[in-house]
């Protein structure tokens, strides 16, 4: 049985502890702004790149040594020191306050992992090997990022832009051939060869075809 339960967070306006101030946290706090959340760091010192995202609204900077208090109003805690002990501390102590963390390269002191992500617009695929080889994870996104290419952005935009209306307007098994129309490949092929326009028409085509 996996130790991991797969799950995706909305982290609009969560406030996140970033404890680090080095290359690693960097990463972490960039994708954590990119994704919305609220992030205050812990370090008594930052290097150039990462000082230049704080900005005292969404990134805060706390100039200081790591320490319990600092668990304080947080909902997720990331660990990116090189040292081990303050680590294992962060980890501890956020345990004990019931708060999710990471600590990079440390699966033993993480009660979450982060996976390999691909995105292309809303789709979002997740790799994990449970924290065995992040290498393997990595090389299984590769791969599907030759499955799915930026087309996929542009094919969930127009299925989402037909959601309401189809809605509304059709009857279930109306709606049901319909989706199934949309999704039966050719659209997404259009879309693919950049004949965006093409594509649009064969989903009107299809929709007002099935109106009664």
């Amino acid at each position: 049985m996996s130790q991991y339960y797969p799950i995706f967070i909305d982290l609009n306006a969560l406030p996140v502890l970033v404890v680090g101030g080095g290359g690693v946290a960097l990463r972490k706090v960039q994708t954590l702004l990119h994704h919305g959340a609220l992030v205050q760091i812990v370090s008594p010192q930052l290097i150039p790149e990462l000082r230049e995202l704080v900005n005292d609204k969404t990134c805060t900077w706390v100039e200081k040594e790591y320490s319990p208090e600092d668990m304080r109003e947080i909902m997720l805690v990331f660990s990116c020191t090189e040292i081990e002990e303050v680590n294992a501390q962060v980890s501890h102590d956020a345990k004990v306050c019931y708060r999710l963390v990471n600590v990079v390269d440390d699966p033993e002191n993480c009660s979450f992992i982060v996976p390999s992500i691909m995105e292309r617009g809303d789709l979002k695929i997740a790799v994990s090997t449970g924290g065995s080889s992040p290498i393997v994870a990595r090389q299984v996104r590769a791969e599907l990022e030759t499955l799915y290419g930026n087309e996929m952005a542009d094919y969930l935009t127009l299925l989402k832009s037909w959601r309401t209306k189809a809605k509304r307007d059709l009857p279930i098994e109306k709606r049901t051939i319909f989706w199934n129309r949309f999704t039966d490949g050719e659209v997404r092929k259009l879309i693919k060869a950049q004949r965006l326009a093409e594509a649009e028409g064969v989903v009107e085509k299809c929709f007002l075809s099935l109106l009664d």
